[in-house]
C-alpha cells in the first residue's frame, strides 16, 4: 500500500472507531522511522490498541499475540447454533446491539432468515433510523416480515390520537395549545417510544427480531424505558398495555434474547463492555457476544490478512474469557453477506 506523502512535521488521523486509525497510524510511523526520520507515535484513545514492537520492521504493529489462533475449533462457529438455542422457546424478542458499523444489521437478518426458514413468524425490525433492513435482505421469504419505525410516522399518529382523545372537547384556543404542545421534541420520544413497546409486544406470540440504534442511542430508549415505567408505577394512569409491560419483558431473559455484537478490535470490544455495563445496570442480562467479521476466524491464507487476523487475538481472548456467557465468532466475508444467499452462508460460518 503506498501511503501518502508527509510534507508536515505534525499529522492527525481522525475518525469513527474502528475505521483503521491506529493501523494507518502505525504504518506511517514504521514508514518514516525505516526512511531514518525520528517519530513520536502518540494515541490520544482511552481504548487505544496501539503497542509497537521494537522493530522498524513494519511486521507487527499491535502488540503480543496469546496463542488464541492455534485454538479455533474452541471458539462457536456460525451462528446456527445461537438459532437453536434461541428457536427453543417457540416466541420472544431477540435484539441485536453495539456501536455503529460491528455488523448488527447483517447479524439481525440472518437470524430472522434462518427463524422463518424454520418454519416460524418473524418480524425483522430496526429502531436505526438509517434502516438497511431490507437492503439487507433485497428478497422476500414467506412468515418473515420486515419494518421500520419511522420517526415522522410514529409522530403523525400520536399526534392524531392524542388531538382526538384530548382535543375533542376543548375550545379553538385550547386545541391550539395542545397542538403547540405537540410540536415539543418530546413528542417524537414519546411517539417512538410507544412504537419501540408495540413492536416488543408481537414477540408475545412469534419472533420479534430488533436490530437496535447504536449504542448511544440504544441506551437512551433503555433510559427511556425505565423512566416510562417509574411513572407508570407512580401515577398508574391512561398507558397501554404494551407500554406498561416494556421493562418487564426487556428484563425477562425468557422473553429478551440481547445479542451485542463486536469486531475483534479495541475500540467496538470497550464499547461493547461499557454496553454491557449499562444493560446491567438496567437490570437487563446480555444473552451472547457475536464477534464479527474476524480475519482470524477466515482461515486466509494471503500473509497481509493472515497477519492482520493475528492481532485479533488478544480481543477474541478478552471476550471469551471477560465478557461473554456465551460467543459466537463469525468470519470476514470478501463479499458483503447480502440477499437470502449471503446471510445463509453468514449464518453457516462460511
Amino acid at each position: 500500500m503506498t501511503l501518502p506523502a508527509v510534507t508536515t512535521r505534525h499529522l492527525f488521523f481522525t475518525g469513527k472507531g474502528g475505521v483503521g486509525k491506529t493501523s494507518l497510524a502505525c504504518a506511517t510511523a514504521l514508514q518514516l522511522a525505516e526512511k531514518g526520520k525520528t517519530v513520536l507515535l502518540v494515541s490520544t484513545d482511552p481504548a487505544s490498541n496501539l503497542v509497537l514492537s521494537t522493530n522498524t520492521t513494519g511486521n507487527s504493529c499491535l502488540g503480543p499475540l496469546a496463542g488464541l489462533e492455534q485454538n479455533r475449533q474452541l471458539l462457536p462457529g456460525g451462528l446456527l447454533p445461537l438459532v437453536d438455542d434461541l428457536e427453543k422457546a417457540g416466541h420472544g424478542l431477540v435484539m441485536t446491539m453495539g456501536k455503529g458499523g460491528v455488523g448488527k444489521t447483517t447479524v439481525a437478518a440472518a437470524i430472522a432468515l434462518e427463524l422463518a426458514q424454520r418454519g416460524h413468524a418473524v418480524l425483522l425490525s430496526t429502531t436505526d433510523p438509517a434502516a438497511h433492513v431490507a437492503w439487507t435482505l433485497q428478497e422476500s421469504l414467506p412468515g418473515l416480515s420486515v419494518s421500520r419505525i419511522d420517526a415522522e410516522q410514529e409522530v403523525n399518529r400520536y399526534r392524531d390520537e392524542v388531538l382526538a382523545k384530548a382535543g375533542a372537547h376543548l375550545d379553538a384556543q385550547g386545541r391550539a395549545m395542545l397542538e403547540e404542545d405537540l410540536r415539543s421534541p418530546c413528542t417524537e420520544e414519546i411517539a417512538v417510544f410507544r412504537a419501540f413497546a408495540r413492536t416488543v409486544d408481537e414477540a408475545r406470540d412469534s419472533f420479534v427480531i430488533l436490530d437496535t440504534a447504536p449504542t448511544g442511542h440504544t441506551i437512551l430508549l433503555m433510559d427511556s424505558a425505565e423512566a416510562y415505567h417509574r411513572e407508570v408505577m407512580r401515577t398508574q394512569g391512561d398507558m397501554p398495555e404494551a407500554v406498561r409491560q416494556l421493562l418487564p419483558r426487556l428484563r425477562d431473559p425468557e422473553f429478551t434474547r440481547v445479542l451485542i455484537v463486536t469486531l475483534p478490535e479495541a475500540t467496538p470490544v470497550h464499547e461493547a463492555e461499557r454496553l454491557q455495563a449499562d444493560l446491567r445496570r438496567a437490570q437487563i442480562e446480555p444473552y451472547a457476544w457475536v464477534i464479527d467479521q474476524s480475519l482470524l476466524a477466515s482461515g486466509t491464507q494471503d500473509p497481509a490478512l493472515a497477519e492482520r487476523g493475528r492481532y485479533e487475538v488478544p480481543f477474541i481472548e478478552r471476550v471469551m474469557k471477560q465478557d461473554a456467557k456465551r460467543a459466537v465468532l463469525l468470519p470476514w466475508q470478501a463479499t458483503p453477506p447480502v440477499g437470502l444467499h449471503g446471510l445463509e452462508e453468514l449464518a453457516r460460518g462460511h
